[in-house]
């Protein structure tokens, strides 16, 4: 039975494998790691590593889960800091997604998409329900604040954007691309925004955006 000193301990260590095995996934995707091959580059034990997962399947979906907590929680922080202005904010959203992008590959999206159907469905529910609608609401205070040009009529702007996004940023589409998904997000919202904002609103948002996170550290055995 565990004590109430081991409890905290064992959820940090569940934290640890989960962003170490999600670095690893990654990198590499699904199919080519196994769990053995996933406990000896964590250095921890293959009884450690399936006391906590019971299978590569539960662990894969909890490691993307918990990166979809972690996103959805930088991009509400952006979209409710109203204390921030709106380049600011808009350059925080998509920073965020753009470094995610980046380091999850083609090949661990690949793996997802073909394998994994129904984890592919939670992360573009999770797209459409909550990055979406925290940039659509962005827009409105955009348009509220005038940084949208003035020859745009601003209603059409949200529209516009989940057509193009939904329509460019498939699997389908970006597979099809010989660059990396990251660039073709990179790509999209350059245009993007190259159309809508003003001179000035592109100016802050190009000064906004925030430095390249640091990589995550190994996990301890």
């Amino acid at each position: 039975m565990e004590t109430s000193a081991e409890a905290p301990a064992d959820a940090q260590k569940k934290k640890r494998i989960l962003e170490g095995a999600r670095a690893i996934f990654f990198r590499e995707g699904v199919s080519a790691v196994t769990m053995e091959q996933v406990a000896g580059r964590l250095g921890i034990s293959k009884k450690t590593l399936y006391k906590h997962f019971s299978n590569k399947d539960q662990l894969v979906v909890e490691a993307i889960e918990e990166k979809i907590r972690e996103v959805g929680g930088i991009v509400d922080a952006a979209v409710n800091d109203t204390s921030q202005s709106f380049p600011r904010r808009l350059a925080s959203i998509f920073t965020v997604v753009g470094h995610q992008l980046a380091e999850i590959g083609e090949t661990l999206m690949r793996d997802v998409y073909y394998r994994q159907p129904s984890l592919w469905e939670q992360i573009e529910r999770f797209r459409r329900e909550h990055v979406f609608q925290a940039v659509l609401r962005l827009f409105e205070d955009g348009a509220r604040e005038g940084y949208f040009r003035r020859d745009i009529d601003s209603r059409l702007v949200p529209t516009l954007f989940v057509s193009a996004a939904s329509a460019i940023l498939t699997p389908a589409q970006i597979f099809a691309l010989p660059v990396s998904p990251a660039l073709v997000f990179e790509t999209f919202i350059t245009i993007l925004l190259g159309g809508i904002l003003t001179d000035e609103g592109r100016e802050q948002f190009e000064l906004a955006k925030p430095p390249s996170a640091p990589p995550r550290g190994e996990v301890e055995s």
